[in-house]
Formats: C-alpha cells, structure tokens, sequence
C-alpha cells in the first residue's frame, strides 16, 4: 500500500484520467473520463461530469482500472470501489499499480481475432516489395504486445504495421507499429509471432485494453459456472 500512496502523492489533484467501469449484469466495461482528486486518508475520489456516471449499473464487488498519464508515462491504478454517491461521485482506495511494462504480462488473456500484418513503409513511397500482407489471427492479447498465428512466415527483425478488428457492437480497428519478439515455425504452413507494440495511440491501446478485460470477465464467469457442475 505504501507504493501505491508513493503514486498518488506524484499525481496531480483534480488530474484528468480515464476509469474501466464494470457494470452488473454484463461482461463489458465503460470507459469514462473523470477527474481525480486525493483525500486525506489514502483514499481518493473519482469526479464525473453530471450524467456520465450510470450509478445503479456500477459493480461494486468488481476492481476498476485506472489510466493515468504521468508526465507521457502511462500507468494503470487497480482500485477498489469504497463509496458511491448519485452526485456522479466515486470513493476509491488503491490496490495496486501497473506500468506499462508491466501490462503485457498482467493483461495477457487468450483472445482470438483477426490481424493483418504489413510493411510500415507509407504507400506513396512504397516499392512493389513493400506492398505485402500477411492476415492472421491472435492467440492472446494485452496492452503492450501480442502472440499471434500465421500461415506464411512474417518478417523478422523488422517493424511492422499491425491492424486488429477488435470484437464490438461496431467493426472498431486499430493499427499499431510494432516489433517482433520472437518468430517460431510450428509447421511447413504454421508460424508462431509474438510483438510488443512500439507506436500506438491511446485510444487504440484504451480499446485492447477494454478488450482484454471484457475477455478476462468473460473467462472469470465461465470458470465460475464450470465449477458449480
């Protein structure tokens, strides 16, 4: 906890940050922005603007996240609900905090979507070597970086354009420029890719974020009903 207080004495009040709301009855999470502002007691409040704040949905029983951009580093409060008002207003206490670095480990969940890979080189200046892609499919998923399956052999030691089609009510893609981690051929026709994501915008990494923990929530609730049988 002591860390977690260290946090919140570097941060300025009334700081605008963006919270991943659970709500009851659904896998999803909110995404609001809101403005924080500390308390004496280690506890700090989380402000809304009138209207944002579904009060009766919120799940008290379930940690948020909190992103919050520290000077251009970017880190992730894990907070517990204490209090909630219909004045748009949340108590919070810390949990713990994760860094960037840390997040592709900490939100790492099994996660199967569409991804395309292609040459970061823009098409106005591109060769006819560089007009390539490669489409795959993931095989988990975090803020940072990802694992992914393809059926011909990606480029190694060379950034690349990533596109992801994120599962949503509407077709959400995001692009990132990223770096190979490691590039395993599993088959004659089956290759194994890991990335870290090296350029991304925040709303982009906000959305595999959110992403990520519908999927953990998901995961957690099936793991619950398998064990009631």
């Amino acid at each position: 906890m002591t860390e977690n207080n260290e946090l919140l004495k570097n941060i300025s009040d009334d700081k605008p940050v963006r919270l991943f709301l659970p709500v009851t009855d659904s896998d999803d999470r909110l995404l609001i922005p809101c403005i924080l502002k500390k308390m004496q007691n280690g506890h700090f409040q989380l402000l809304f603007v009138p209207g944002s704040l579904p009060v009766e949905k919120v799940d008290m029983n379930t940690s948020c996240l909190i992103n919050i951009d520290l000077g251009g580093k970017s880190v992730s409060l894990e907070s517990k609900i204490i209090d909630i008002s219909n004045s748009q207003t949340l108590e919070m206490v810390p949990q713990k905090s994760i860094s960037h670095e840390q997040m592709r480990e900490y939100f790492r969940v099994d996660c199967t979507i569409p991804i395309m890979l292609s040459s970061i080189v823009p098409e106005a200046f591109a060769t006819k070597e560089d007009n390539w892609k490669i489409p795959g499919t993931t095989v988990d998923l975090s803020g940072a970086g990802l694992r992914a399956s393809f059926s011909q052999e990606p480029p190694a030691d060379t950034q690349v354009r990533i596109e992801l089609a994120l599962p949503s009510t509407e077709t959400n893609i995001v692009q990132t420029l990223a770096s190979p981690v490691r590039i395993t051929q599993l088959t004659e026709k089956l290759w194994d890719a890991a990335y870290q994501f090296d350029v991304i915008e925040d709303e982009d990494q906000d959305a595999i974020i959110g992403c990520c923990l519908i999927e953990q929530r998901r995961l957690l609730r099936l793991k619950v009903k398998v064990k009631k049988y």
